[in-house]
């Protein structure tokens, strides 16, 4: 049985909760304390798997209580159950929670948030990745790209289409924006799935407050994965959201699913960055083992983790609450037969997308390069678009 912690200084929010989940009690073991001090003396004895926090507590605060937990318990998932939605509150929660939910939250919202995140622990079965990817508080930026949009946003007055630009190309950056402006503090009724969207909605002061304040951006340091490189993924993760999206409009895709496959094809390899910046050394040697055995790099990830980056990248963006076709995309953009839709979607995109942006683009950061699953293309009925999507997408490399 799942053991989760519930954390509020109000007695009656406590009661409210107990009232409105004492439906799943024969599911989940619930705990209710109403202090973050009395919340980590039972974390320290009884094993958490979801802590739910209230954000405004006095002696310690939601943003307190769940940096603790991060550092002493980083494979517990690490929610914010709060009314109040300041933006200086908000950004403080951006490294140690994991989803942000508003109260009041409708009772079925809270159960399903918990039981998706149930869910996922399931899915990745490795504890040791599980812990990697639970810990993950930002994922590291390209140098360059840090550096041009902290010029930017220095300026006297910033370019807000520079500053989207900017941060559209980084895949660590996107991530974070869209985990940020997607949560349920800022009542968005369709999730945004347009990098420079989220930029346009969170604005330049907050922006400059993630960058330059809180440093939620970090610059990734190429020397700890000596044979991975960040700029090589970054230009094929760039290429593939590009073919993705323009695999999508070949198939006259409606605009919210072109955007979809674009941020899906950029993030595709995000488990890539966390296993480089968090396993350095294991990581350089599956690279190593990648290119001296000519082995896919995710069927090496499977001997030596247990897990895919797939699988990694999937588990971390879930957990930040990111839109589904997504979190689909890139969990199964080795193997879209997979796939529960037996239609076009953003995993076929992708997959399509990745390995054309290998063919065409020569960034190389596979070998041996993907292959098209050719046979669940044909099942599904697209053997027929191949060649058309080929032509296209080595169009859109070439220009």
């Amino acid at each position: 049985m799942k053991t989760l912690l519930f954390v509020d200084d109000e007695p009656n929010v406590l009661q409210g909760l107990q009232r409105q989940l004492r439906p799943m009690r024969q599911e989940w073991n619930m705990n209710f304390m109403d202090g973050g001090q009395k919340a980590l003396d039972f974390m320290a004895t009884h094993p958490v798997d979801i802590v739910v926090s209230d954000m405004m507590m006095p002696g310690m605060d939601g943003s307190q209580l769940l940096t603790e937990v991060l550092k002493r318990h980083p494979q517990t998932v690490r929610i914010i159950l709060s009314g109040h939605a300041e933006r200086e509150a908000v950004l403080r929660l951006v490294g140690p929670a994991h989803q942000y939910l508003s109260k009041p939250c409708d009772a079925d919202e809270l159960r399903k948030a918990i039981a998706r995140a149930l869910s996922l622990r399931d899915l990745l079965g490795n504890e040791r990745l599980k812990q990697l990817a639970t810990r993950v508080k930002n994922l590291p930026t390209l140098p360059t790209l840090y550096n041009q949009l902290t010029e930017e946003l220095r300026k006297e007055s910033p370019a807000m289409e520079r500053v989207g630009e900017i941060i559209s190309r980084d895949i660590g950056m996107t991530a974070k924006m869209l985990q940020l402006v997607n949560s349920a503090f800022f009542g968005l009724a369709q999730p945004i799935n347009n990098p420079q969207d989220a930029v346009i909605y969170l604005g330049l002061n907050t922006i400059r407050s993630l960058a330059l304040s809180v440093g939620i951006f970090s610059q990734y340091d190429e020397k700890l994965c000596r044979l991975f490189s960040l700029d090589v993924l970054a230009r094929h993760s760039w290429s593939t959201g590009v073919l993705a999206r323009g695999v999508a409009q070949m198939e006259h895709q409606e605009l919210k699913v072109l955007e979809q496959c674009f941020l899906a094809g950029l993030l595709h390899d995000v488990g890539q960055l966390v296993l480089a910046a968090g396993l350095h050394e294991e990581y350089t040697e599956v690279i190593a083992k990648t290119g001296q055995q000519n082995l896919p790099v995710w069927l090496v990830e499977q001997e030596l983790f247990g897990a895919s980056h797939a699988d990694v990248g999937a588990y971390l963006l879930a957990l930040w609450g990111l839109p589904n076709p997504i979190i689909e995309a890139v969990a199964l953009h080795h193997d879209p037969s997979r796939c529960a839709a037996p239609d076009f979607s953003p995993a076929i995109a992708v997959h399509v997308a990745d390995v054309f942006a290998h063919e065409f683009s020569g960034i190389k950061t596979e070998v041996p390069l993907p292959q098209l699953d050719t046979g669940h293309l044909t099942k599904i009925g697209f053997a027929g678009r191949i060649e058309t999507w080929r032509a296209g997408c080595q169009e859109l490399i070439s220009t």
